[in-house]
């Protein structure tokens, strides 16, 4: 592994949450491994081709995929890479990995120059990791960005696995019980779970899709996809993986799905306790992952059960690009 240059990585760490660095005392170090896969793919044309190949867009030249380095004003850089959100070519974005521009509204509005070297993909606007994913700081970016906006996109919620520990336990807690299931199985029970919340959160498929079987085999393989059960019936399906990113280390919220007849009664907050005392934690991990902030349910659930959010991934659309549709 190429370890990235010190420069990158000073200038990522100013854009890591101090949260982070509190729970991770090795967050340095993580956060270089984390970086590096991306970071090596600047410059790429074969990765690029091979992205361009399954794309399939009229967009012929390699390095136009690949991530790279730009260069602007005042000697700044940022390493951005055009992306797709949730694969769909009608929403093209810039992704930004890293740059020497500070995380306050005057680096994001300066940011904002890196969309024009992207015009042949017509982005749609750029997307930043916020170290402060406050309502303050997003207004302040909004004041800055020449009539734009900028909105969260989705969340970071994590908490070290030994605090959650020291969590109060769920007054449903003794009544969960969690069994291991095979991929297929559980990719069927979030199916239809899934289909059965869709009528009352037309709006779901914009937060979260159901993991299929392939999304869930590490998990198992892990020995951490489970069915929840409540007095010996099936409530829904929790799973997690390890994954280390944004300079910690821990593990990934895969899944977690309540079916309706058990829902609002704590049963997901006891399954994600459950859950804690299961994952092969090392003293440093956290139990982490990405919400929707307009998904209110597993935004509560995930924070009655001790986690925080810490940091944001955030569409900053200036003015002249049309933005993200929600």
């Amino acid at each position: 592994m190429t370890t990235p240059a010190v420069d990158t990585i000073e200038a990522a760490a100013r854009w890591t949450s101090s949260q982070i660095k509190d729970w991770s005392p090795r967050w340095r170090e993580n956060l270089a491994e984390w970086l590096e896969p991306s970071l090596a793919l600047v410059g790429d044309a074969e990765w690029g081709g091979q992205f361009r190949d399954m794309v399939q867009l009229p967009i012929q030249d390699p390095l136009a995929w690949a991530n790279r380095r730009v260069e602007l004003a005042d000697g700044h850089w940022a390493i951005v890479g055009i992306r797709f959100r949730g694969q769909d070519i009608e929403k093209p974005f810039v992704d930004v990995l890293a740059t020497s521009l500070a995380p306050n509204p005057e680096g994001i509005a300066a940011l904002s120059a890196v969309l024009a070297h992207f015009d042949d993909f017509s982005p749609l606007c750029l997307r930043v990791n916020l170290p402060s994913p406050d309502e303050r700081f997003l207004t302040l970016a909004d004041s800055v960005v020449d009539a734009g906006n900028a909105t969260p996109d989705l969340l970071i919620v994590a908490r070290p696995v030994a605090e959650m520990l020291d969590q109060p336990l769920a007054h449903r807690y003794d009544d969960v019980k969690l069994e291991r299931c095979d991929p297929e199985r559980a990719a069927q029970r979030v199916a239809a779970i899934y289909a059965e919340l869709t009528p009352s959160r037309p709006q779901l498929d914009q937060w979260a899709t159901p993991a299929d079987a392939n999304s869930l085999a590490d998990a198992a393989e892990e020995g951490l996809l489970f069915d929840i059960l409540v007095g010996g019936t099936s409530a829904g399906i929790v799973a997690a993986e390890r994954e280390d990113a944004y300079g910690f280390t821990g593990f990934c919220m895969q899944e977690i799905v309540i079916d309706s007849a058990h829902r609002g009664q704590q049963i997901g907050i006891a399954a994600l306790q459950r859950l804690c005392r299961e994952v092969p934690a090392n003293p440093n991990d956290l139990l982490w992952g990405h919400i929707h902030p307009d998904n209110v349910p597993s935004l509560r659930n995930a924070q009655e059960s001790g986690r925080k959010v810490v940091t944001a991934h955030v569409w900053v659309t200036p003015s002249g690009y049309s933005g993200m549709p929600e």
